[in-house]
């Protein structure tokens, strides 16, 4: 097994996001190896192969994660707006800022401490 210094810069260079996945990687990788041999054309396509499986696994995670459980939420208007609330916070914008866009677009009064404890909350 790599140090984790250089499990990191793998992550880097293979735009991987999470550790456990570029273990994973090196572990399929070996077992593609010791499979389909140690040549170059071989290689290129279990590399390519095993990196489309992990992002396509992270892509999936990431839609799994973007899903709103906004059943316990009594607040009806942070039932009502969550997901633009969420869409904001992603988009950078602050907690005050969302307050304020709230009240502008659809004269929703909210305090920033309910907008802040539904973000932390949903994310």
């Amino acid at each position: 097994m790599l140090p984790r210094m250089q499990v990191k810069s793998l992550m880097q260079k293979l735009s991987i996001k999470e550790e456990k996945n570029a273990v994973f990687f090196l572990k399929r990788l070996e077992g593609w190896i010791n499979k389909n041999g140690n040549t170059t054309i071989s290689l290129a396509k279990g590399i390519n192969k095993i990196l489309d499986d992990i992002h396509y696994r992270e892509i999936q995670k990431a839609k799994e994660l973007k899903k709103i459980n906004l059943e316990g939420i009594k607040h009806p208007y942070l039932k009502k707006y969550g997901k633009e609330i969420i869409e904001l916070h992603e988009q950078g914008l602050g907690v005050r800022r969302i307050q304020k866009w709230l009240w502008e677009a659809h004269r929703a009064k909210i305090s920033h401490s309910s907008i802040y404890r539904f973000i932390k909350k949903c994310l």
